[in-house]
């Protein structure tokens, strides 16, 4: 399959039922056409976590989405839309969460959040209900150590999380990052603005101290360079999360084909016994989404309709999931999280 036919059948997925989950509320996420491309890498994460997780040794697993919206992105002046990470997540879990924790700081579109949930897990046969839907109002910084501590509390034995924070500017600073890091164990996609928000502050001296809270380290300290500086900042903030044992990486750039905006998904995981298997599905994705750019996806938009195909599997073609299955099976309950391990 080409990138393009890839992405346009992707973005089919990403559209079904979006009027009727629209429709519940009023209050939506702007959406810009490039968008779309971090949702597909965000679903197939998904899909992929719940499927390879669910058939190894733990008990709970959870969602937690830091800046989650309204659950219903508008794009082209509110002509189309498509679901937001959060109903995204609920439709293509292999298994259901133990709990998917919700964060959104805006009042309208938690309540939004709210009622499109509650629609689609009371109307939608395929959107996994968890045992507990969790809405925390307010900002990310201050409600990811509260969800740390809830996950810790209610889980009885070996869990594992998903957590998605979709920057838009330097919304997660590092010190809500180390709360899930390194433990509790879980993985982490994380939308680094590297050409806006990073981009244009990193070249200012000093370095504002809003880029510096999102980094682990003093960048004042880091002899920065004066251009060509993306890289460099992308590299340094793989370096914060391999510190803290996320070091089994895959970073995927889209770009805006404008010459100047892009911004870069870093999908970050830790290394274990077995190898993780599971990477070959982000290799696999990244490879469609790096192919094409904003221009491709407008162009992919224009001649689709109300297509309402269903989602698929987001893995590669063949027998890669049980590959999957059987490389992450070798790690055992040594080094999984655990009560009895953090009370230690």
């Amino acid at each position: 399959m080409d990138s393009s036919e890839y992405i346009k059948k992707r973005i089919q997925s990403l559209k079904q039922d979006s009027e009727d989950i629209r429709n519940i509320s009023p209050v939506t996420n702007d959406f810009d056409s490039w968008s779309v491309l971090k949702l597909i890498l965000h679903s197939a994460a998904v899909n992929m976590y719940t499927k390879v997780l669910s058939n190894n040794d733990f008990d709970d697993l959870y969602y937690i989405d830091a800046l989650a919206g309204s659950g219903i992105s508008t794009y082209n002046s509110g002509e189309s839309c498509f679901l937001g990470s959060p109903v995204i997540a609920a439709k293509v879990a292999q298994e259901p969460f133990k709990k998917m924790y919700l964060i959104e700081n805006d009042d309208d579109k938690a309540d939004a959040l709210k009622a499109r949930m509650e629609y689609i897990f009371s109307t939608h046969d395929d959107a996994e209900k968890p045992e507990e839907l969790v809405i925390k109002r307010g900002d990310a910084n201050q409600k990811i150590p509260e969800v740390v501590s809830d996950i810790w509390q209610s889980s009885e034995g070996q869990f594992n999380y998903y957590c998605f924070i979709d920057n838009q500017e330097l919304n997660v600073r590092w010190d809500a990052i180390e709360e899930l890091t390194p433990k509790p164990w879980g993985d982490l996609l994380i939308n680094l603005p590297i050409a806006s928000a990073i981009g244009r502050n990193a070249t200012t001296t000093p370095v504002p101290e809003k880029l510096n809270k999102f980094y682990c380290c003093d960048l004042n300290e880091q002899n920065l360079p004066d251009s060509d500086i993306r890289p460099v900042m992308r590299g340094l903030y793989e370096d914060c999360l391999a510190q803290r044992n996320r070091a089994v990486q895959r970073t995927v750039n889209v770009d805006a084909d404008v010459g100047s905006y892009e911004y870069d998904l870093v999908y970050a995981t830790r290394d274990i016994s077995g190898g993780n298997g599971y990477i070959k599905v982000i290799d696999h994705v990244k490879e469609f989404i790096e192919d094409v750019d904003a221009g491709d996806i407008d162009n992919i938009h224009s001649v689709l309709y109300d297509d309402q195909s269903s989602l698929e599997q987001y893995l590669p073609a063949g027998n890669i999931d049980d590959e999957i299955v059987a490389e992450d099976d070798t790690d055992t309950d040594e080094n999984q999280s655990s009560l009895g391990e953090f009370c230690d």
